[in-house]
């Protein structure tokens, strides 16, 4: 049995077990010394230890600072991040996605309503577990590593900062509403304002009195604000949420 590669560039999944699971068990004679990886070819074990364990990223791109381990990797990153190229489209909307794993989850998340990956400390449920882990890190921990040269705005993710850089000072907002003046940095913005604004669909309603909101996070802050009366209090850069235990109790 022959595994036939016609580049050695050829492009791998960045998880091991994805990796391992193109190979036969019984050829898996080289084993890697850091972790329980094995596979069947030496060059293969040498980009793993390259990439994995030893974190080498020779593959620079001509557009940013991004850096990666293999060539594979930087041509998508290229056609993805600069080139706008999504070659992956859902059959039953007009979802497009990079890569073939990510309309999976796409699929199974929007349309088939399958989202495995459940967070411990509230109803938060998602596709996938980096996507859970940010939630968590976000919501929860509130670990806000990226921060705005421009301003005190702080965030967990490396793409809202580049959202609010974009949108609040550099003005670029490129989805605009067809029905008035409103323009958005994300076109999950703009539908979201479409929605609450001209069809007024305000799906997410308050338990304890008839307040609907077109957002999850809006609907958490009328909670907070008007029915646990929680204060906001800053203290530098830490927000700390004031909580009257006698309301809570009551309720």
């Amino acid at each position: 049995f022959e595994v036939s590669v016609k580049d050695e560039n050829v492009e791998e999944d960045s998880s091991t077990v994805q990796e391992k699971s193109f190979e036969n068990v019984s050829m898996k004679k080289f084993k890697c010394n850091f972790c329980e990886y094995c596979t069947s070819r030496n060059d293969h074990l040498k980009n793993h230890v390259k990439r994995i364990h030893e974190k080498l990223k020779n593959y620079k791109c001509d557009y940013c600072d991004h850096k990666t381990a293999r060539n594979c990797d930087l041509k998508q990153h290229i056609e993805t991040k600069h080139l706008g190229i999504k070659k992956h489209k859902c059959t039953q909307c007009d979802y497009q996605a990079s890569q073939k794993f990510k309309l999976k989850h796409h699929i199974n998340g929007v349309h088939l309503g399958i989202k495995d990956h459940k967070c411990t400390h509230c109803d938060y449920e998602t596709t996938e577990q980096a996507t859970l882990k940010r939630h968590v890190n976000s919501i929860h921990l509130n670990i806000k590593n990226h921060k705005c040269t421009l301003c005190d705005f702080q965030t967990s993710q490396k793409r809202n900062l580049r959202v609010h850089i974009d949108g609040v000072h550099l003005g670029i907002k490129n989805h605009k509403c067809n029905q008035c003046e409103y323009q958005a940095t994300e076109k999950s913005n703009l539908k979201q304002h479409i929605n609450g604004v001209h069809l007024g669909i305000k799906n997410h309603k308050c338990s304890y009195c008839d307040y609907h909101a077109t957002q999850k996070s809006k609907l958490k802050i009328h909670v907070e604000s008007v029915h646990l009366h929680i204060k906001i209090i800053n203290v530098g850069t830490v927000t700390i949420k004031q909580i009257d235990l006698e309301i809570l109790n009551n309720i």
